[in-house]
């Protein structure tokens, strides 16, 4: 088996089978299993064959599905490839959405977006005690969302992925074969996915990894959103769509800051709140 990429766990990968390790929080891959279970098989979820632990490390094995991290494909595809690539991705996410979320575990750590309102809230006060120098900047934050949180009625949820990125989807040269790395996945709204990808097509390079980052172009990614309306118009529907997607823009800032006191967060945020 060879050792593959990961932020989260260790991750080995054989011919057939993908055995991942994780230390961090037992119960963390037991939970993703469980979801994967639950998928219907469009939602393209890899075959879990099983999870375990010995009480300090966690592991579960599943069966390795062909291809290549899309994110890493992307500048090799031809726009028709691209296309495809993105309404095979929107077909699966729909299916992940429409996945029961019925007594669902909580997350245990924060994925990319912090929500309801409370917990955001709660994550600016936490800010403002870290980086008192950037008191006000954190008081628009809070005004920014409280003022649109009304945007966020009952429509539009379901089990989101959580960081649908194009690096947690596999390509096999001619079709989307896998969305991997379900652990963040939660019962939410689903326009935190929408903002994910909109996000990705806007800045590709803040979602790819180190060592393939500098090859990226942008102007590979301008035509994603427009491919994603066309193949899930139903993400795009709602009425109050743009406040619902700046409150996420938001507050997935707010947990980057968080977790990355030394990036660039603040000055986006600024732009954003201002």
């Amino acid at each position: 088996m060879t050792r593959a990429p990961s932020n989260a766990n260790e991750v080995w990968r054989g011919d057939e089978l993908v055995l991942r390790v994780n230390v961090l929080e037992i119960g963390r891959l037991a939970r993703e299993a469980a979801i994967a279970s639950r998928a219907a098989r469009e939602a393209l979820a890899p075959p879990i064959i099983d999870v375990g632990n010995d009480g300090t490390i966690e592991w579960s094995i599943s069966r390795r599905v062909p291809g290549c991290d899309l994110g890493r494909a992307w500048c090799t595809l031809t726009p028709e490839c691209r296309e495809r690539a993105i309404r095979e991705l929107a077909d699966a996410l729909a299916a992940l959405h429409a996945t029961p979320t019925d007594n669902l575990a909580d997350l245990e750590r924060a994925a990319p977006h912090t929500l309801p309102l409370e917990p955001l809230r709660a994550l600016i006060a936490e800010l403002r005690g870290d980086h008192p120098a950037c008191a006000d900047l954190l008081a628009r934050c809070d005004a920014f969302v409280c003022a649109r949180w009304s945007a966020f009625d009952d429509a539009d949820r379901g089990l989101a992925h959580g960081d649908p990125h194009l690096e947690n989807v596999l390509w096999d040269g001619a079709h989307v074969t896998a969305l991997l790395d379900l652990e963040w996945a939660q019962a939410t709204w689903l326009h935190a996915d929408l903002e994910i990808l909109l996000a990705l097509a806007a800045e590709p390079r803040l979602f790819a990894s180190a060592d393939h980052e500098t090859s990226i172009d942008e102007a590979d990614y301008v035509d994603v959103p427009r491919w994603l309306a066309a193949a899930y118009p139903r993400l795009f529907a709602h009425p109050r769509l743009a406040e619902r997607l700046a409150v996420l823009r938001v507050s997935r800032e707010l947990g980057l800051w968080a977790d990355h006191p030394h990036s660039c967060a603040p000055e986006r945020l600024l732009r954003l709140v201002t």
